[in-house]
């Protein structure tokens, strides 16, 4: 997230730089995105809607696949061996 911070406030700069030498000199609106969360609600992310999704998620389908490679892995045949000969 860092890095997109820096990415985009060098883009604010670059196009103030190109804006002044086309002669625009007023203050340029900008979104304030210095957090996650800000970025976040400015392009328009339903944080809850999301959370819901992810919490579904770890209820409902990781305990599935979990119990799934159980008994795909109960089928293996695996061979024994001794580690004291």
């Amino acid at each position: 997230m860092a890095s997109a911070i820096h990415v985009a406030q060098n883009g604010r700069l670059k196009l103030a730089r190109l804006l002044s030498s086309l002669g625009y000199n007023e203050v340029i609106p900008l979104p304030d995105i210095s957090t996650k969360a800000k970025a976040q609600e400015y392009i328009g992310l339903d944080m809850e809607e999301l959370e819901k999704e992810k919490d579904y998620f770890k209820e409902n389908i990781i305990p599935k696949w979990l119990e799934e490679a159980k008994q795909r892995e109960e089928k293996l045949e695996v061979e024994s061996v001794s580690l004291n000969n």
